[in-house]
């Protein structure tokens, strides 16, 4: 049987729920009996691996005679995102996607990025943030990454400095499974990846963004700085931006090769790992 995740909101709300559970002097059993669920799913709550209804989180503060604490924090943590604000509407658009043109400078894109690699580079980028919220970040990093269990998920074409690659975030074993995590998605063709060698002058952008293709509008463009990202819908900035990345593709390298490069690159992490 799978283990469940423990979620930081649901951790908060079920520890909550089990305070006011031993105050009222109950027990789980005696909570779940009315709700006809089993005690198992209540001990789910108190740990957080899971997250209940609004209509079951009504019920258990009255069973707990709550006064209506739980449901004020269920609201409370249900509303609280698992990523920053400017990032909802990537969010949304990436499993409508049918097509991702993506050129990455520095990182890994967040859909194919490592737990390891993005609990990394969030508390880099959050250094003064609780452990908690950090964690919340990470989870909705990898709750993105569900898109690729879709029946039909948007294909990717990326484009990768090659610095990428050689960079040490988290160190050489974060990067040698990072570098495999990206291997696996092009070998399973979920991925293309072509990248650009470390010796190319002047390459045609200097600022990642994404092009993004769907059945049922034009496509739009996102861009993003160190700070936020937005769509933009204007037409002429998606056409400009979708003939450099032709331009990026260009100075690139191939499939092929840009795959081996990846191969190479996992070899030096994983000799600097061992050393």
């Amino acid at each position: 049987m799978a283990k469940h995740k423990v979620r930081p909101h649901a951790r908060e709300w079920g520890t909550e729920l089990k305070v006011l559970r031993a105050r009222a002097g109950r027990t789980q059993k005696s909570l779940a009996a009315p709700l006809n669920c089993s005690d198992t799913l209540i001990s789910g709550f108190e740990s957080g691996t899971h997250w209940p209804s609004r209509e079951m989180a009504v019920e258990l503060d009255g069973l707990v005679t709550g006064e209506g604490a739980l449901v004020r924090l269920w609201d409370r943590l249900n509303s609280k995102k698992s990523y920053p604000d400017w990032v909802v509407d990537l969010v949304k658009a990436e499993p409508r996607a049918t097509v991702m043109r993506e050129f990455e400078t520095t990182v890994v894109p967040g859909l194919i990025q490592t737990e390891a690699y993005a609990r990394t580079l969030i508390s880099a980028n959050n250094g003064l943030a609780p452990q908690r919220d950090v964690e919340e970040l990470v989870f909705g990093r990898m709750e993105r990454q569900k898109l690729w269990d879709l029946p039909e998920p948007p294909r990717l074409v990326l484009v990768m400095n090659e610095a990428v690659l050689a960079a040490s975030i988290g160190g050489p074993q974060v990067m040698f499974d990072q570098i495999t995590k990206l291997i696996d998605m092009v070998e399973s063709r979920k991925v293309r990846v072509h990248i650009i060698p470390l010796e190319t002058h002047g390459p045609p952008a200097v600022m990642p963004f994404t092009v993004f293709s769907f059945e049922d509008q034009e496509d739009t463009l996102y861009l993003e700085d160190g700070l936020s990202g937005r769509m933009v819908t204007d037409q002429d900035d998606v056409s400009r931006m979708d003939r450099l990345f032709s331009d990026l593709l260009g100075v690139a390298l191939s499939p092929e090769k840009s795959l081996k490069a990846l191969y190479q690159h996992r070899r030096k992490h994983d000799d600097e790992a061992l050393t």
